[in-house]
């Protein structure tokens, strides 16, 4: 359980937040080029509506395959593409995918680089689910990427 104090001391608010964190492993966005691959994170969207909203972005930006990733058992989805795009633009696809989880989006955007966990946060670590073909061969892979991250998170029941 986690427990928030606030206080308003004048002009100013303090927030103490407290509850049981857990170590996460993730992987970044960024490139050794200076690109990044694109990730996609969609919390709580059944497979349907996610795998429709990736394929109108695969075709409408000519992506290459999507990689698909159950984010934990009975959980939402991940997905990553290995296209190396600027980040501009790169903001611009995610922001336009229906589904995208907004938290995600506008954390990233102020981070300038999407994370995808790839470890357990207490319900499952994430798990392959399928890819999206595409005609449009990958111009970088996993051994491009350039950045991982251990970052804390609130634990979940």
């Amino acid at each position: 359980m986690t427990r928030i104090i606030r206080r308003n001391i004048g002009p100013y608010k303090l927030s103490l937040y407290f509850g049981r964190t857990t170590k996460i492993q993730g992987i970044n966005s960024n490139l050794v080029d200076g690109n990044h691959a694109i990730f996609w994170e969609f919390d709580g969207e059944e497979e349907a509506p996610v795998i429709a909203a990736l394929r109108s972005v695969q075709a409408r930006y000519r992506l290459p395959a999507i990689h698909l990733v159950r984010s934990h058992p009975g959980g939402g989805f991940h997905a990553y593409c290995f296209k190396s795009t600027p980040w501009v633009k790169t903001v611009h696809i995610v922001s336009g995918t229906n589904g995208i989880d907004p938290g995600y989006l506008s954390m990233c955007a102020i981070r300038q680089h999407w994370t995808l966990r790839v470890s357990d946060k207490g319900k499952g670590s994430p798990e392959f689910h399928s890819m999206l073909e595409s005609k449009i061969a990958a111009d970088c892979t996993e051994h491009d990427l350039a950045s991982f991250v251990e970052y804390e998170s609130w634990k979940t029941r």
